[in-house]
């Protein structure tokens, strides 16, 4: 199939994307057709049939399964190291609230961190007395594993960054990284919302201890649906902080001692029920990424369009990129001299384009999915010096 039609044939199947220029993947992907599907035929499916029957239990614990094993296929891991939570900042708290904290103990992690990772890191400091070191990276250019390895040291008990920053876009050395982590016994945990979905990913390579992610954004699953990685030397010492039945093993429970054995497999991490259909939602979404569309044409083409935004971003007066060139993706983040980031999302979505702005640093954020076209950049470039034009020209007439 030739590549034009190929990008036809998925946008044919994502309304969202023919509605707008759909550039905020980052903050959640256009759901395809089939995932809107599968989501209404199990909705209706208990809703006719109820959700009492072995059945239907049968049912929810085979499509978790389902969902797990793909989950896995991405990551590059075993099914029984994958844990389904609700989104990328569930497993951020599984993992940084697993440890046995002593005051003294140290963190490290980096300024570019989303709140869903820097939330879990700032409470176990005001809970445990665990002190917090922070690396400042800029945009995520240059030695990032050398800033990292200044701070990492005998006191280290964790460390807690992005795969791919949320802000900047910038692809953190990860592997480098977890080296360092290693030689002083700290786990790794990864933020891996940007990453999963955009960019290859491949856990154990990596050396990753936990890797979270969302199922909503660059997978285009439905909101409510993540996973997370635990690695074996991770399973061994994280202990449980929500514990429900589905974390048990069979008969894992001593009502009288007060006495539990959590599942052998990341599944403890796992508390109760679920949403069903978004599972379903979930299954069907990641399946047609990997057998219809290819995450090897995915990855090279988000990076592809995000290379010719960021390109044509620059092309522009007044622009400045901040993604670092060497280190990005499908993420630009860009600033415009004399425009304030939050009214040039304003603008630009009342020219239908659909991108997003950053606190820090406050900044535009594009994200180039796999469903974007050339001409959606070109779109994107036209909209923001109409917006330009506008601002300059209301600023004449004062």
């Amino acid at each position: 199939m030739q590549e034009s039609d190929k990008v036809a044939a998925i946008r044919a199947a994502m309304p969202a994307v023919r509605e707008y220029v759909y550039l905020n993947t980052g903050t959640f992907g256009p759901l395809p057709t089939l995932v809107q599907e599968a989501m209404q035929r199990e909705a209706e499916r208990e809703f006719l049939h109820g959700r009492i029957t072995s059945e239907s239990y049968e049912r929810a614990t085979d499509l978790k399964r389902r969902a797990r094993e793909e989950v896995a296929r991405l990551l590059g891991c075993r099914p029984d190291q994958i844990a389904l939570t609700r989104h990328t900042t569930d497993g951020i708290n599984l993992a940084v609230m697993g440890l046995d904290w002593q005051p003294g103990d140290e963190i490290v992690t980096t300024d570019m961190e989303h709140p869903g990772a820097q939330g879990p890191v700032f409470n176990v400091a005001r809970r445990y007395g665990v002190v917090v070191r922070t690396a400042r990276l800029g945009t995520g250019a240059g030695d990032v594993a050398g800033t990292l390895a200044r701070l990492i040291g005998r006191r280290t008990r964790m460390v807690v960054l992005s795969h791919l920053t949320w802000n900047t876009g910038a692809i953190l050395p990860i592997a480098e990284i977890a080296t360092l982590a290693h030689q002083h016994g700290a786990l790794i945990v990864v933020d891996g919302a940007q990453s999963a979905g955009s960019i290859p990913t491949d856990v154990r390579a990596l050396g990753a201890d936990v890797y979270a992610i969302p199922g909503q954004k660059w997978l285009c699953g439905p909101e409510g649906t993540g996973a997370v990685y635990f690695s074996d030397e991770a399973l061994d010492r994280l202990q449980l902080t929500i514990v429900g039945y589905a974390s048990l093993a069979p008969n894992g429970l001593e009502p009288i001692g007060g006495y539990f054995l959590p599942k052998p497999t990341a599944e403890r991490f796992e508390v109760g029920g679920v949403n069903v259909p978004a599972i379903a939602g979930q299954v069907a979404a990641l399946r047609w990424l990997r057998e219809d569309i290819g995450y090897s044409w995915i990855f090279q083409r988000v990076a592809a369009l995000g290379r010719r935004a960021a390109d044509r971003l620059a092309s522009l007066d007044g622009v400045d990129v901040l993604t670092p060139p060497d280190r990005m993706a499908g993420l630009v983040s860009f600033t415009v001299r004399d425009g304030d980031p939050q009214a040039l999302v304003a603008a630009l979505a009342q020219r239908n384009v659909i991108v997003r702005w950053i606190t820090h640093p406050y900044s535009l954020r594009v994200s180039t999915g796999f469903y974007n076209t050339e001409d959606d950049i070109e779109r994107l470039v036209d909209a923001l010096e109409d917006a330009r034009r506008a601002t300059a020209a209301s600023r004449s007439m004062v």
